[in-house]
């Protein structure tokens, strides 16, 4: 073999090594969804003018391309503010000229530390959430005062209210509000008035019916403040484990009889479950 076929060879291995060890850090990229900012003058302008909304106290942003294309960035802002600037900072999003879509964040702030998170898909001009914001949250200010929600509809099928303060660990002294006023909610959202609202926290999940925000109010607060239960869950969508669906509780074993005769008696869509009690 020649000294030029040789070195040819070489030469080749280490290309196939190079492109290889190329191949592994661009699908290690990929994996860890790795983004590499692509700065824009016109995207930087639009945070800019929202900054400048009075009410706004920190604008987040970023615009960025991921592998292996590094084609088509995308743009995400997150925005805190009063809950007074954000019909400004929604017009400045509908009348942007920024040319991209956009994929929005929004925390609400209120009086006590009440606070109320949305998040809109990328899109173009108006962030959309499938729901009115600004009503729910005016409406969680007035019947949840100091909680921290999120708010959002689920699969489509339901409008979810979801506790974020990790801490609160009871089973709802900042969601049986929610409960209680589930119809006034869903009502502000101006959703499907046969859409199920979805009140949700660490010790608490509860799907409620229209019609329905009474009757479960009553039995959870009975459960909480005289049967000691510390969780309880049904609903949410998606198909049990086991495929079954039941009524999930914690609470003393002293209390399992009562708790069971008191759920099967509500006359709620609950009440024709099994009931599970947790460890």
């Amino acid at each position: 073999m020649t000294t030029r076929a040789r070195i040819g060879i070489a030469a080749a291995v280490l290309g196939a090594i190079a492109v290889g060890g190329a191949a592994v850090v661009v699908f290690g990229w990929m994996i860890d969804e790795t983004r590499f900012d692509r700065p824009d003058p016109a995207f930087d302008a639009l945070a800019a003018e929202i900054t400048g909304v009075p009410g706004v106290s920190d604008v987040q942003k970023q615009r960025w391309v991921e592998a292996p294309l590094f084609a088509n960035p995308l743009s995400w802002v997150q925005v805190t503010a009063d809950a007074s600037a954000f019909p400004e900072v929604r017009d400045i999003a509908c009348d942007t000229a920024y040319p991209d879509a956009v994929e929005w964040g929004f925390d609400l702030e209120g009086a006590g530390g009440t606070r109320v998170s949305a998040y809109a898909d990328a899109g173009m001009g108006c962030p959309e959430f499938g729901f009115d914001l600004e009503a729910v949250a005016s409406e969680i200010f007035r019947v949840a005062p100091g909680s921290v929600i999120q708010a959002a509809i689920w699969d489509a099928e339901r409008f979810a209210l979801s506790s974020l303060d990790g801490r609160r660990s009871e089973v709802g002294a900042q969601l049986l509000p929610l409960v209680a006023h589930a119809d006034t909610l869903r009502e502000a959202a101006g959703v499907d008035p046969a859409m199920p609202v979805e009140v949700s926290g660490p010790r608490l999940g509860v799907e409620i019916g229209p019609g329905e925000a009474a009757g479960y109010h009553a039995l959870l607060t009975t459960l909480v403040d005289e049967h000691d239960v510390t969780y309880f869950s049904f609903g949410g969508g998606g198909t049990p484990i086991d495929g079954v669906e039941k009524v999930q509780v914690t609470a003393p074993d002293a209390q399992h009889d009562a708790i069971e005769r008191l759920i099967a008696d509500s006359g709620l869509p609950v009440a024709a479950l099994p009931v599970a009690f947790l460890e």
